[in-house]
């Protein structure tokens, strides 16, 4: 007997009332199952990742292939992790400081999260370090130090060695090394390894 005909006598004895509802659909899955032409799970499950979840991983390698070849890999690594929320790595680079002078180091932070920052004088005079945003440029630029506003979790003053982590919130801000030094003594110029990582 054909998957066709058993169907059609189950529907008969459903019809004439020898089989409840349940125990048709009960009688009619297991002859589908029998005849393999039944939807299971995993069939279901396949023809789901086939039609719907491949296509999207194409776009996605698509898009990340697109994006790699115009903007190169770090940029490419960096806006995925921005998508997802990974760490990265916003700084990473040695800044020049004359001495009594001050370098404000721009960054961006993709993403509200932990902000690590580490600076290591790797050579040249210890130097006064704190974050302040972008709105306080004009205020450090007339040398008004006292009304800066800074984020006072990162403030450190003569150090040659800094590390410091809190929270921040999205958006760009300046960090901000300042040599005060003074006389013949001091360094002309002061090199510092500059580290920014941002974590969620």
């Amino acid at each position: 007997m054909g998957l066709s005909d058993e169907l059609k006598t189950l529907q008969d004895l459903r019809e004439k009332g020898n089989l409840t509802d349940q125990e048709f659909a009960a009688a009619k899955a297991a002859t589908l199952e029998k005849h393999g032409s039944g939807p299971t799970s995993s069939f279901r499950l396949g023809r789901f990742i086939g039609a719907r979840l491949i296509p999207i991983l194409i776009l996605c390698l698509l898009a990340w292939y697109f994006v790699r070849i115009n903007y190169g890999s770090k940029a490419t690594n960096q806006m995925i992790a921005t998508a997802v929320h990974a760490p990265i790595e916003v700084k990473n680079e040695v800044e020049n400081v004359p001495a009594s002078s001050w370098k404000a180091v721009a960054f961006n932070l993709p993403y509200s999260g932990t902000v690590n920052i580490s600076l290591q004088v790797m050579r040249g005079n210890p130097v006064d370090v704190f974050i302040t945003t972008t709105d306080q440029l004009e205020t450090m630029q007339k040398a008004q130090w006292n009304q800066v506003r800074v984020y006072t979790d990162f403030n450190a003053s003569k150090t040659t060695t800094y590390r410091r982590s809190a929270q921040l919130g999205q958006g760009n801000y300046y960090l901000v090394m300042r040599d005060t030094s003074l006389g013949i003594l001091s360094s002309s110029a002061s090199d510092i390894s500059v580290k920014v990582q941002l974590n969620p």
